[in-house]
């Protein structure tokens, strides 16, 4: 129990190193130094368990701190009891730690007690490709949760350039191993031997120093003609998004901004609404408020982009749909251009097994979604294709790279319709709208968000803010958009990159463990 409080106490902070903080160095701290620990664990022979709840304690506490927002979701909009509410982040937690438990266990198993420089070198390699590895199957295990992953918070480092080369779990890695070998200077000299204490000194410089030069490679990369955006930002609180007698209001006010933006696009381009602006199934949606939306179009010179639920048959999709201004008929009733979620939220979009009873319990519109499929097809807009996804399809570095990579056409611009909301104005908001910077970063493309409640805008291709539309607020923004084309290194590699990284490592694993039975068979 007191690794586990001691190990919660260090987990903490760990929110601090993600936007709107982005404190990136600290999570780099907290993380390596969670692996010394567990090191120095072995080297004093404290038992494996010991290793095993100081990582569930840091995990745990990390992310009841960090996605403490879930609380505003279940019992704020859902409707939850608060104590229920608050028992619920505290599991989730208690299972997201398992994955930090996991890497510090199999660390404590596997790591080398000795003190030299191969062995210095050994257990950094070894830590970074723990934590990775795990962070990555924290995102990839039963649908997969990767929020936070401390490789995303990189955007807003100097190691950004890194991204469009290793992605998120890679760059990460690569930033450990010399952090982790300068961390290891801290063992006084007398014991790690001056000769060897100035040579881990001197790898993870000539570490750092072959990183800086692949990150001042350049990506190539060709920008495109611009494009005039606007976004609308509606504000519309969720206590009140889906009740039944605000909802005409509420649309009236989402057409109002719609036409703000549309006069600020008098030469045409790209007009964009949220995920779900339209609180309705479309096929029940009033005929005039389809033309509405679809009359925002010109067919000439203006796309309309926005967020729906859509029926199909017996198949609900929660949908990116997009409007050329001739829809008729069918073309109306059912939009086939669009892009249908294909990785949808546990207990807000479908029902895990097993827990009908919990969602029963919640206020949540719209639970039960079908995921769309097959390949990417990208929205044409004017010489540009638009990779779409929706709210939460975004934070995962690896399927994203796998959709993109088996899109019909080359994407040119990344977009991402989400309804936050949610989670009121809480940190969720800046975490989301950091990891879709990440992707931009990672494939050197732009990025338009369109929110209900914020954070909306264009992100550059190095996924930094272009425009950021105010937090909180009813607003119109608008931007001149440069799409790119051309794929990074990650975007081709995807997350092989990391399995590369990680099978060389399972290898060396493998070759110390025959060396060290060969040895003991000798002795």
């Amino acid at each position: 129990m007191r690794a586990f409080l001691l190990g919660g106490l260090l987990g903490a902070p760990w929110l601090l190193a993600f936007a709107p903080q982005s404190w990136w160095w600290l999570g780099l701290g907290l993380c390596c130094g969670l692996g010394l620990w567990v090191l120095r664990m072995a080297r004093t022979q404290t038992t494996w368990r010991d290793a095993w709840f100081a990582g569930w304690g840091f995990g745990w506490s990390a992310f009841c701190v960090g996605v403490a927002w879930l609380y505003v979701s279940l019992h704020t909009y859902g409707g939850l009891p608060a104590w229920l509410a608050v028992l619920s982040v505290g599991l989730f937690a208690l299972y997201l730690g398992l994955f930090a438990a996991l890497a510090c266990a199999v660390f404590y198993r596997t790591a080398s007690l000795q003190t030299g420089v191969a062995a210095g070198l050994f257990n950094a390699l070894l830590w970074a490709g723990l934590w990775t590895f795990f962070e990555w199957l924290r995102g990839a295990f039963l649908s997969g949760f990767a929020w936070l992953s401390l490789g995303d918070a990189l955007v807003d480092s100097p190691a950004a350039p890194l991204l469009a080369w290793f992605g998120n779990h890679g760059t990460l890695f690569m930033v450990m191993v010399p952090l982790f070998l300068l961390l290891q200077l801290i063992e006084p000299p007398r014991r790690v031997g001056l000769k060897h204490f100035g040579a881990l000194g001197v790898a993870a410089v000539v570490w750092l120093l072959l990183l800086f030069g692949v990150s001042r490679v350049p990506i190539a990369t060709q920008s495109l003609p611009p494009l005039a955006v606007a976004g609308v930002q509606t504000n519309v609180d969720q206590s009140i998004k889906f009740d039944p007698d605000l909802i005409v209001g509420n649309m009236q006010k989402a057409f109002a901004l719609g036409d703000l933006a549309g006069q600020r696009l008098p030469n045409g381009g790209l007009l964009l609404f949220p995920e779900t602006v339209n609180p309705l199934v479309w096929t029940d949606t009033p005929e005039d408020w389809q033309r509405r939306f679809r009359d925002f179009a010109r067919p000439d010179d203006l796309r309309v982009v926005m967020g729906s639920a859509i029926q199909e048959g017996r198949h609900y999709y929660n949908s990116i749909v997009m409007f050329d201004g001739t829809e008729e008929g069918a073309a109306l009733t059912v939009p086939q251009n669009r892009h249908d979620k294909r990785h949808l939220v546990p207990f807000g979009e479908f029902i895990p097994f097993g827990f009908s009873w919990f969602v029963a319990m919640l206020n949540m519109p719209m639970g039960e979604f079908t995921p769309g499929s097959g390949p990417l097809q990208p929205l044409s807009v004017f010489g540009n294709q638009l990779a779409s996804t929706v709210c939460y399809e975004d934070i995962f570095s690896g399927e994203f790279a796998s959709l993109l990579a088996r899109s019909t056409a080359e994407p040119t611009v990344l977009i991402n319709l989400s309804n936050l909301a949610w989670f009121g104005q809480s940190w969720a908001l800046d975490q989301h709208a950091q990891m879709g910077r990440t992707r931009s970063a990672e494939h050197h493309k732009p990025g338009l968000r369109a929110t209900n409640t914020g954070i909306s805008g264009l992100i550059d291709h190095r996924g930094q803010w272009v425009v950021r539309a105010p937090q909180g607020e009813a607003a119109v923004w608008e931007a001149q958009l440069h799409g790119r084309l051309g794929k990074t290194p990650f975007a081709r590699w995807g997350s092989m990159v990391w399995f590369g990284i990680w099978g060389a490592i399972l290898l060396l694993l493998g070759v110390r463990e025959a060396r060290r039975r060969a040895y003991n068979r000798a002795h």
